[in-house]
């Protein structure tokens, strides 16, 4: 549920109001304001609606053309309850997010700030100590914090809407998040030594579809009411840190030698099978 709010010069809002008639949306407030600042007089359209209604009376609104974003404002926020005569299963049906909150939001998380420096730092120690450990505590508690799904988000969606400064932004925020991985894996071998207790990595087949899937959720996650969307970004931390955590541990520690393919399928081969085979 949400509330969208435009603020436009006298004399627009009688046809925005109708543009919000027309996409189902039963109850419209306008109302005069004087804005000090530009220092003149306006009007404020409001309608509190569904997540569909409030998405479709935006886009037919951005689509109108009768809003100059140089002179005027909208914004949106989500409600928690609207008592009215629509049914509450109407009202309270979650998808689909609107474009402009998704747009937002995302570039709200990919702002590189020292706060955000801070706590991908702290989460990444923490996620090399519990790999180093075998801590699954400190794994979990890691990736509630540890910035990755935002920023893969808001590459893709940059890419998907050929908006290439989002997804400038995010691919800016996804290779600090990485390096900072990085970094505070290789510090953490060198303070705690091995061995690294690590073992969960998959296979290649089994991580892309984990992959993939954890994507997907997550993706339709920024376009929905509904779920913990917390709970999908730690899945998405975890697939993704802990490789880049990994690396700056292996770096101290060496990486592990690999097999060549087959040996270990030749050495059961030879091995003997019971007691009769010696």
């Amino acid at each position: 549920m949400h509330e969208v709010r435009i603020t436009v010069h006298p004399g627009l809002a009688s046809e925005i109001a109708k543009l919000a008639l027309e996409v189902g949306i039963d109850r419209v407030t306008v109302c005069p304001v004087y804005v000090w600042g530009p220092d003149s007089d306006a009007e404020i359209v409001s309608v509190e609606t569904s997540t569909p209604r409030a998405k479709a009376f935006l886009d037919r609104l951005m689509s109108f053309g009768a809003v100059d974003l140089a002179k005027s404002s909208v914004t949106t926020r989500e409600i928690r309850a609207i008592l009215g005569s629509r049914p509450a299963q109407e009202v309270t049906y979650p998808a689909v997010e609107p474009l402009l909150e998704v747009f937002e939001d995302l570039w709200q998380l990919n702002h590189v700030t020292p706060s955000y420096v801070v706590r991908a730092l702290v989460a990444a120690l923490l996620l090399g100590y519990g790999m180093l450990r075998g801590d699954v505590i400190s794994l979990v508690v890691a990736a509630l914090f540890l910035p990755f799904i935002a920023q893969i988000l808001a590459l893709g969606f940059g890419l998907w809407a050929s908006d290439w400064r989002l997804a400038r932004q995010g691919a800016i925020a996804l290779a600090v998040s990485m390096a900072i991985s990085v970094l505070a894996g290789f510090f953490m071998a060198l303070a705690l030594g091995g061995p690294d207790r690590f073992d969960g990595f998959k296979s290649p087949l089994v991580s892309l579809v984990m992959s993939l899937a954890i994507g997907a959720a997550a993706g339709l996650s920024s376009a929905d009411d509904a779920g913990r969307r917390y709970l999908i970004g730690v899945a998405a931390a975890a697939q993704s840190g802990v490789f880049a955590v990994w690396i700056g541990i292996a770096l101290v520690l060496g990486f592990p030698e690999t097999p060549p393919r087959g040996s270990t399928r030749r050495r059961r081969a030879h091995a003997p099978t019971s007691a009769t085979s010696r």
